[in-house]
């Protein structure tokens, strides 16, 4: 166990963090072992994750201390911080910077895989300043690069395409909505036609553990994960088909989506936010194929296959969403 090289995954039991560990735990266990940090080591997806293998410690990202010790002896990180935990840019910019700073310290890290994603602000001529969840990840990286130079040159962004769990996770901005004729609604500021990039969220272990696998290959580069994309229509129709129920498609203003959102009872700068998000949706595929960026096919290992949005509808509990 000893002779081991120390990965540690930080979000242990979120959408990233769990794949990840769980795929190294399964196809990199030769070369790594596994330090999964959570709030709480006690909850029935940490545990799942003690009794297959991985050291389950308990750490809080507002308590530096905790982070420093569930970082000490990493030979790699695998860091993630979300936005929609807390809805506040600042708090993630600010949880970020502090294990950017940890990490930079410790003596045996050799790469440092960094959740991110792309800058929105340089979209569609600039028009989308306030998607809060892509500046803060604009900025951590900013901090990164300017503070931190010998970090950055051993660091490897995943960017990673919307999850096809986000219809049920978020879905009051994200997903269909339930009309008053029983049928179901997707109403989005973008024609149906718009090919939105999405991954099964179950995947990104594939793709973090790929990048620890190729290592330095990867330093300094950002890696992307997505399933082939296909129209947001053609994506409604499947769910339906499969569910055996009614939707349809309907294109809005942005300012009838953004008082949609209002009227859920979300904060002004959210509303702006997610409305900007899916408001650049029809630009993200451009961004995400970019030639600057290692491309899924690039690291794919022979065999895998990546979940398509038929094989997560089959086995999604739609439950909270459709009301069944």
């Amino acid at each position: 166990m000893s002779d081991k090289k120390l990965v540690v995954v930080l979000g242990a039991t979120g959408a990233q963090g769990g794949p990840t560990t769980r795929y190294i735990l399964k196809r990199l266990s030769d070369t790594y072992r596994v330090r999964a940090v959570t709030r709480d080591p006690t909850k029935p997806s940490a545990q799942a994750l003690s009794k297959s293998g991985a050291e389950v410690v308990s750490a809080d990202y507002d308590i530096p201390d905790s982070i420093k010790a569930a970082l000490s002896g990493a030979h790699a990180i695998f860091a993630i911080t979300n936005f929609w935990e807390q809805t506040s840019l600042e708090t993630e910019v600010a949880q970020a910077k502090t294990i950017n700073q940890i990490a930079s310290e410790l003596p045996h890290l050799e790469h440092y895989i960094l959740s991110s994603l792309p800058d929105g602000r340089t979209l569609a001529g600039c028009q989308f300043q306030n998607i809060l969840p892509y500046n803060a990840k604009a900025l951590i990286r900013h901090d990164l690069a300017e503070n931190y130079p010998s970090l950055w040159k051993k660091t490897t962004e995943v960017f990673v395409a919307f999850y096809f769990q986000n219809w049920v996770k978020y879905s009051m901005v994200l997903g269909p909505y339930k009309a008053p004729d029983g049928s179901f609604v997707l109403s989005m500021p973008y024609p149906g036609y718009t090919r939105v990039p999405c991954s099964d969220a179950e995947d990104t272990g594939m793709a973090i553990g790929e990048v620890l696998r190729e290592g330095k290959r990867f330093f300094g580069r950002q890696v992307v994960l997505f399933e082939e994309p296909i129209t947001e229509e053609e994506r409604l129709k499947i769910w339906a088909d499969e569910l055996g129920i009614k939707a349809r498609f309907e294109q809005v203003s942005p300012e009838q989506h953004a008082k949609r959102l209002s009227s859920y009872g979300l904060p002004a700068d959210v509303v702006i936010a997610s409305t900007e998000l899916v408001e650049a949706s029809p630009y993200k595929e451009s961004m995400l194929m970019s030639g600057r960026h290692v491309q899924t096919e690039e690291y794919l290992p022979d065999g895998y296959k990546l979940a398509t949005w038929v094989d997560y509808v089959r086995k999604e509990d739609w439950s909270s969403l459709i009301g069944a």
